[in-house]
């Protein structure tokens, strides 16, 4: 869930700064609607910085090129405003003018035109979306490039104002070319430039650790499951058809991939585990008859070098909107969590979990919620043996690249409330695309996927279990 009010604390400086962001949107010029793209994703601090670039996170008008537009918010509480800073993901400076009130729908001119404009692409030319990952191919590809030109306009009143609770934003979208966003709105009572921020913890930004590459190919693959020596990846062929490898730990290394068995390896296009109980391997990727109980994962025992085919996995009114998923399971396998689209999805790719019955069939898939789950996707889950932290992959929450790495805990045993999630940081997140993790809670490394160099990378790093706790 965003927070819509931060207090930002500066002891150097002998004092604090109140920074409040969009807790409601009264109306705006146009509205695509639905879940993503809508005035709603105003709401809350920024999605997109410090990278910019398109995503579905934000406002986008119904044509950029149709002249003035406006978006009227307001914020939780009434406070003094020095700053207003408007975050716009593509094409910034097209800001004509704002208006401030105290909530009571009156409004009146506070600033026009004379906008300082951070050069965000510039300050942060390591920060890019040039790649991002293809939830149906389960690989990195090159992405659209819509990334111009994104930027933080600054309103710095003369004087501070009282008592401000709302705002009307007017923006002439014809200044600049190409498509426009609004990622977020925020105010504070001094003109100290608000700034927008990774949701991260000190532990992560400044580990000792870093990264040890054990693995790297031309082909793209995901690391799915690890056992206590093994990790098991897909890795796709030059027919973008994937199958299941097992890379056996010796020593500090990784032996190269070895084909499994054609015995779980059996479909067409996608094989993948998704997750191991004892014995039994779960598996991804084969064909489904939608609006059935099937969901495109099988259940298979390992006996031998070679897997028995046992059962399919049923989950009740299964529906996704694409023809392949992720999911991990808890220990026993009695909860599961996927990653899929429906039509009860947040915005793009969210997280579910549902619940194993009576008959070894599952519940309905019921969504993690807001919390969790952005406007955009959260693919590639990886539940540690707590069964309480869950790693996965998201380009919905501002991030240090494309496609980041995060945690997030279980807060009861409802499965259903969880902390907000967290990037795992610098060490682990950069400007490539990071896709897929597991975690060594024995040992306390993790491994994880990253596409660089044309390659993609398989690597590990030391990751205590003291920093996968909440802020």
């Amino acid at each position: 869930m965003k927070k819509l009010l931060i207090l930002l604390f500066c002891p150097i400086f002998g004092f604090c700064q109140q920074v409040q962001w969009v807790a409601k949107v009264i109306k705006s010029s146009s509205d695509l609607g639905g879940k993503q793209y809508s005035s709603r994703r105003v709401i809350g601090r920024p999605d997109v910085f410090p990278q910019g670039g398109d995503s579905p996170n934000a406002w986008a008008p119904k044509d950029a090129q149709d002249g003035h537009d406006f978006i009227e918010v307001e914020f939780a509480k009434a406070q003094t405003v020095k700053q207003i800073a408007i975050f716009e993901n593509l094409n910034a400076g097209c800001l004509v003018k704002v208006m401030a009130g105290t909530g009571d729908g009156k409004y009146k001119e506070v600033f026009r035109n004379k906008i300082d404009i951070e050069n965000w692409k510039a300050k942060y030319a390591e920060y890019n979306r040039g790649y991002y990952f293809s939830r149906k191919r389960r690989k990195v590809v090159a992405a659209p490039e819509v990334n111009v030109n994104p930027g933080i306009e600054y309103a710095v009143l003369e004087e501070p104002l009282e008592n401000i609770k709302a705002l009307r934003v007017v923006f002439n979208f014809k200044k600049t070319s190409g498509d426009k966003q609004i990622d977020a709105i925020g105010i504070s009572d001094t003109d100290q430039p608000i700034l927008p921020e990774i949701n991260t913890k000190k532990d992560l930004e400044n580990s000792p650790y870093n990264a040890q590459l054990l693995y790297s190919s031309k082909q793209s693959f995901t690391i799915n499951a690890l056992t206590k020596d093994k990790i098991y990846v897909n890795i796709d062929n030059d027919e973008d058809h994937s199958n299941i490898y097992a890379l056996n730990f010796e020593g500090d290394k990784l032996s190269e991939p070895n084909l499994l068995s054609p015995s779980i390896n059996i479909n067409e296009n996608y094989n993948y585990i998704v997750a191991i109980i004892g014995d039994k391997f779960i598996t991804g990727g084969s064909n489904y008859k939608k609006g059935t109980s099937e969901s495109g994962f099988k259940f298979f025992k390992l006996n031998g070098a070679n897997f028995g085919y046992e059962k399919p996995l049923e989950i009740a009114a299964y529906s996704n909107f694409d023809t392949t998923a992720g999911l991990c399971a808890n220990k026993d396998a009695s909860t599961i969590l996927m990653t899929i689209e429906s039509d009860i999805t947040q915005g793009g790719v969210d997280v579910y979990y549902s619940k194993v019955k009576e008959d070894g069939t599952y519940s309905y898939l019921q969504n993690l919620g807001k919390v969790v789950n952005s406007a955009n996707d959260e693919v590639n889950p990886f539940l540690c043996d707590d069964e309480k932290t869950l790693i996965f992959a998201s380009n919905g929450r501002s991030s240090y690249g494309s496609m980041d790495l995060y945690f997030t805990i279980r807060l009861d045993d409802t499965w259903k409330n969880w902390s907000e999630p967290i990037n795992l940081g610098p060490k682990i997140n950069d400007f490539n695309s990071q896709v897929s993790a597991v975690y060594d809670t024995k040992n306390e490394i993790l491994y994880f996927t990253s596409f660089k160099d044309d390659n993609c990378q398989l690597l590990k790093i030391k990751l205590p279990k003291s920093y996968l706790t909440p802020n």
